[in-house]
């Protein structure tokens, strides 16, 4: 494993150990006959995302596990069937896996071999080449953010220093202190009368925020795509939404145009009250 990969495992451990609880709550939930549509749900996520972050730390065999537990709980949701005790069997004997493999995490070791730990079809590699983007959206990104904000006994020669994103063929980069999220377009109210290169607003979460065109405020000859990706930054109430074309991602350099965010938000009266 690569010192990135190893920068990565505990965070890996921390959100497996986090998944298996609610793996776990929902086997408790059927021994109590208490199973609901939200605690099924939430061992699917589970599975999920373990699926996703062992994909990305070349845990091959935890993430093929949860792979098959996710697609397993994926028949109930869709069917709305109930589990039988030869079901709830099946997800114990996937959960019990799943910890042998997050100990072997905890211990620093390799994985098993797959002749060793049973027959699985696809391996972490195939994974990322099958879901690109989305694995990138549902995994990669917050990731990198919980990467972030970890403790200082951290690589920091791993931590991203920025957030790197494009807008008609320009490169723009913010301090990854100021980036708040990174979001797919969302609804945009328009807003009369103000500059032109301020879209809109968007409300993201009771907070609203003003959607920044930088090519307009460049005097760029720029047509927005119609499906884009937002890079939400600022501090406490006074937030900014910029307009990327592409997936911004989170950088250990920086590279193109830089956006100080405070500064941006007080010479352009952005603030929102």
């Amino acid at each position: 494993m690569s010192d990135y990969q190893d920068s990565l495992l505990p965070i890996f451990i921390e959100e497996t150990e986090e998944g298996l609880a609610l793996i776990h709550k929902l086997l408790s939930a059927w021994e109590d006959d208490a199973i609901d549509a939200d605690i099924l749900e939430d061992a699917r996520r589970a599975a999920h995302t373990i699926k996703g972050t062992a994909g990305l730390v070349k845990r091959t065999r935890s993430s093929d596990t949860a792979k098959s537990l996710e697609n397993f709980l994926d028949h109930f949701n869709d069917s709305g069937l109930s589990l039988s005790e030869s079901d709830v069997q099946q997800v114990r004997q996937w959960y019990e896996k799943l910890q042998e493999l997050l100990d072997c995490a905890k211990r620093g070791t390799p994985e098993p071999e797959e002749q060793e730990f049973g027959e699985f079809t696809e391996g972490a590699n195939s994974l990322i080449e099958d879901q690109g983007s989305d694995l990138i959206n549902d995994f990669a990104l917050p990731f990198m953010m919980k990467l972030h904000q970890a403790t200082e006994d951290e690589q920091e020669a791993v931590k991203p220093v920025c957030c790197r994103f494009y807008l008609g063929g320009r490169q723009y980069f913010i301090a990854v202190e100021h980036v708040l999220e990174i979001s797919e377009s969302l609804p945009i109210t328009y807003l009369p009368y103000g500059p032109n290169y301020i879209v809109g607003l968007i409300n993201q979460r009771g907070n609203v925020i003003p959607v920044i065109d930088l090519s307009a405020l460049e005097q760029r000859d720029v047509v927005l795509p119609k499906n884009f990706f937002l890079v939400i930054a600022g501090q406490e109430s006074d937030q900014v939404a910029f307009i990327s074309d592409t997936l911004p991602n989170l950088n250990l350099k920086t590279a193109g145009h830089e956006i100080d965010v405070v500064a941006f938000i007080d010479e352009h009266r952005v603030k929102v009250s």
